[in-house]
This record gives C-alpha cells, structure tokens and sequence, in this order.
C-alpha cells in the first residue's frame, strides 16, 4: 500500500488591492491636510512645546502671585522675551542690509585674491575658478534677497508670537483642570492608562527639551565670547543663531558653524584671525557634538538617528523651518504614544536607538 505523503499547499498571503488604495488614501489627505493646516498647528504646537519650559516657571510663581496674576505675568514677560528678541534679529539684518555693498566689494576682492593665487600655483584650475566666479552676480542677488528677508521672517515671528503666546494663555489655564476631565469623562482604567500615557508624553519631552537647551547653551556661550573677544560684528546674532540651529539635527550644526566663519572670512580676510576663529568655531562643534551633547541628553530622545533624519526631511516638507525645529518633538511623542498601544508596540520598538 502506497502512502503519498499529504501535500502542502503554500499560499501566498498579500493585502487586498482595496487595502493599499485606502492606505495610499489616508496618508495623502493626512499630507495635504497637514500641509495645508500648518497655519493653524504650527502656532499650536509651539505653544505646546513652549508651554513645557514656561509651566515649571509658571509653578514658581504661583506660589508668590495669585493664580491668574500670574499666567498673565508670565505670558507678558514670554510676548515681551519674544519681542526683544526679534527687534534684535530685526536691528541686525537692517544693519547687515546696509552694509551689503561693502560686504560685497570685500567678497569681490578676496575672490579676485583668491584666483590670482591658484592661478599663479594651479595654472590648471584657472578655467575651471573662472566658471564657478561667472554666478557671482546671481549669487549676490541671493544672498540680498536672504538678508532682505531675513527682516520679513523675523517680523512674521512677532505676529506668529502674538498667537502663540494666546494658545500659551490658555493651555496655563486649562493645564490644572485637565486631568479632572478626563477622570470625568472616561472609566477610571482607561482614564489611568490615558493619564499614563500623557505623562509619559510630558516626562520625554521635558526631558529632550531641558537637556537640548542646556546643550545648545554650551554651544552658543562659548561661540559668543569667542566672537566677541576678536570683535567680530554681530557676535550675539551668531550666537543667538547657534542657539536655535542646534534644535534642529544635522543641518543646524552646518548653517551655525558657515554663517560666522563666512562673515569672519569678509571682515578680516585671510589672515590670522579668520584662521583662528575658524578653527576654535570648528573645534567647539566638535567637542559639542561628540562630548557635551550626549553626556547632556544621553537617552532623553531614544530615537534612532535614521528615524530622526527621516523624520526631520519629512515635516521639513510640510512645515519648513518650523517644521525642522518640531521634527524631534513629534518623533519622540509618536514612539510614546506607539509604545503605550499594544498594537503599535513594534512600530516603538523598531524606531527606538535602543
């Protein structure tokens, strides 16, 4: 008696065509309405984020200043920080706008020093210096248009500051009652799992936004007295910029470090203090990002770094530079969130540097 060992079949599983149409659905209109609500959630969101530096604030001074005093006192003195700081980078690009023409004769100069040296050492490269100095007018052009909006962008944030800081007002406000809602509102398991999870959210952000200031802190201090000591003009600018480039990963680090070594290169030319303020600007970099910043932060993002750059190219495309300076922010409450749904554990898992 012959026994034919029992086939096996093996099907192949693949999701319905009707499945990757809605998924392919629901992660278009997602984009357009992000897109297309960044006016609304930007403003939003920045008060979220600026509502976990100022709360810990607010709390000291509700112990000297009555309840509401004081979420109006701290809200003005946020508006008023705000104002300062844009009529500052307001002042500066005015000023730098004007001297655009002698900055740019000192470009024409170094350039032109520039080609007679590698002409007269690299007669080779001759040709190839005299094609990359042919964009120099359309560069020019650029660079004015850039400083010329640098003013429109900083009077853009006063009006952005005015929302945010109305958001601010009323999250201050809402932030002790909300916890009562939600007990009100949902069973008390799943109240305790919602709560849990909101701490969580405020426990990660908290701690990735004190670390990341009191890094960007060791950052722009050093940079600003190194500017200061060898008279580069507007050194605060600089440092105010290094400041606020290092939230945002990767890229911030490059523009903060170019900008200022550029204009140190048009101020003093190729000498010695180009040079020298090029090499520490350089060195503090370095030190910042290789020592001083993960001794700071340590885990307090616990995202890998492909999922941060992919993250910061994505609401970079959204939301621009405001998107680039939440990227981090809106990875680390997503993996939260991820990992407190046993669904969407994987997903937590997968995006962790762990």
């Amino acid at each position: 008696m012959n026994s034919e060992p029992p086939s096996v079949s093996v099907v192949e599983s693949s999701p319905p065509l009707a499945t990757v149409a809605w998924v392919m659905i629901i992660l278009t209109t997602g984009l357009f309405l992000l897109r297309e609500l960044g006016v609304i959630l930007k403003p939003l969101l920045l008060a979220v984020l600026f509502a976990y530096v100022i709360i810990p604030f607010h709390q000291r001074v509700k112990q000297r200043v009555p309840g509401r005093f004081a979420i109006v006192a701290v809200a003005v003195l946020f508006l008023l920080a705000l104002a300062g700081l844009t009529a500052i980078v307001q002042s500066n690009a005015r000023t730098l706008y004007e001297e655009f023409p002698a900055l740019s004769q000192q470009a024409k100069s170094l350039i032109g020093q520039f080609t007679a040296y590698c002409g007269e050492r690299f007669p080779s490269s001759t040709r190839m210096i005299s094609e990359l100095t042919q964009t120099e007018q359309n560069s020019e052009n650029v660079i004015r248009d850039l400083i010329g909006r640098v003013a429109g962008v900083a009077a853009e944030t006063a009006s952005v500051g005015v929302v945010v800081g109305l958001y601010l007002m009323f999250m201050l406000v809402e932030a002790g009652r909300f916890p009562q809602r939600v007990r009100s509102a949902f069973s008390d398991h799943r109240a305790d799992q919602i709560m849990q999870t909101i701490a969580s959210i405020n426990a990660g952000i908290a701690d990735y936004l004190r670390a990341k200031v009191y890094a960007s802190l060791t950052l722009a201090v050093p940079i600003f007295v190194v500017l200061f000591v060898f008279g580069t003009r507007f050194a605060l600018v600089w440092a105010v910029l290094n400041f606020l480039a290092n939230f945002i990963p990767y890229l911030g680090a490059m523009v903060g470090y170019s900008l200022p070594t550029l204009y140190a290169l048009l101020q003093f030319g190729f000498g010695w203090e180009f040079v020298t303020i090029a090499t520490i600007l350089l060195t503090i970099h370095i030190l910042t990002a290789t020592v001083g910043e993960p001794a700071i932060i340590g885990k307090a993002v616990g995202v890998s770094p492909l999922v941060i750059l992919i993250s910061l190219a994505f609401w970079g495309y959204c939301w621009g530079l405001t998107g680039m300076f939440l990227a981090v922010p809106l990875t680390v409450i997503a993996k939260i969130i991820c990992s407190h749904i046993e669904a969407t554990q994987p997903i937590a898992r997968l995006v962790s540097d762990e």
